[in-house]
């Protein structure tokens, strides 16, 4: 078996999840795959790639170590990371991967495959084999009417693995749970004027070693994170609360509302009040 599965980009541009590329190999014992650190090939410079092991064994190199990799296990590389890994030549690993991108998926997946490839294993195979055999059964056929089941079927995958999936190999970046204590805090005081140095300093690293962590584990700068943590707060007031455009902007950490207004339109491409409009919760 050797099959590969392209799939459109979806009509909802806000997926939590969605998958770009799909496939799976049996009985390949030439499979392997080297990319270098920010790779653009098939788009892993932006996207996740994950792949589990169904039977036989491969092996996966990280940090100068290599890992051997059979059924129920398998792995999971965030955007940009440098890839190394391959199939046994005497007993080939039978494989199904999904490629695929989607909003906050950080979060979703709590950072997991940002610093380096998360190796996992499951106990129970059954679940997760159903959902990679849909996304194929899916793919095979797809039709724009399958975007929603696609997207719901890679997100119950996710989320399992979440739940149910034991890691492999341990964390070697302690940073990085530095730096995403300082991000949940400036989510959570998103409103204040943060600079560069003092999110810096919450996470006791220097401002030019924070910044590069930064941009390296969440896939973009500190000062985009704190625009969309304005962004995000300012829509739950929009959605959740009477208060007017100014105040809102306010209790997002804007100054001015005009700038906020601006800002939202960049990156929700309409309005706060349109947003508004649409998504209001309260009477």
């Amino acid at each position: 078996m050797k099959e590969h599965i392209f799939l459109p980009k979806p009509l909802f541009p806000r997926h939590v999840c969605f998958p770009d590329f799909i496939g799976g190999y049996s009985e390949f014992p030439e499979h392997a795959v080297q990319r270098e650190y920010a790779s653009r090939e098939n788009h892993l410079d932006r996207y996740y790639n994950l792949h589990i092991v169904l039977s036989g064994t491969g092996y996966l190199q990280a940090d100068g170590k290599t890992y051997e990799l059979v059924r129920g296990q398998g792995f999971l590389y965030g955007p940009g990371l440098r890839q190394t890994y391959h199939s046994s030549a005497h007993d080939p690993w039978n494989i199904r991967w999904v490629h695929f991108f989607g909003t906050h998926l950080d979060e979703l997946l709590n950072g997991k495959g940002l610093d380096e490839p998360w190796l996992f294993e499951l106990g129970d195979m059954v679940p997760a084999r159903f959902l990679l055999d849909r996304l194929l059964e899916l793919g095979r056929s797809y039709t724009v009417d399958d975007e929603y089941a696609m997207a719901a079927a890679l997100y119950e995958l996710l989320l399992r693995l979440q739940s149910v999936a034991s890691q492999l190999n341990v964390p070697a970046s302690p940073s990085a749970d530095k730096i995403r204590t300082a991000a949940n805090y400036i989510l959570a005081h998103c409103k204040e004027p943060f600079t560069l140095e003092e999110a810096a300093a919450l996470a006791g690293y220097s401002p030019h070693y924070f910044s590069r962590r930064f941009s390296r584990i969440f896939g973009k700068s500190f000062p985009d994170f704190v625009m969309e943590a304005r962004i995000l707060q300012a829509k739950r007031l929009l959605a959740t609360t009477s208060l007017s455009v100014k105040q809102i902007a306010a209790e997002s950490g804007f100054s001015q509302t005009s700038y906020f207004g601006k800002c939202f339109r960049a990156l929700e491409g309409m309005t706060p009040l349109e947003f508004r409009h649409l998504n209001k919760l309260y009477k």
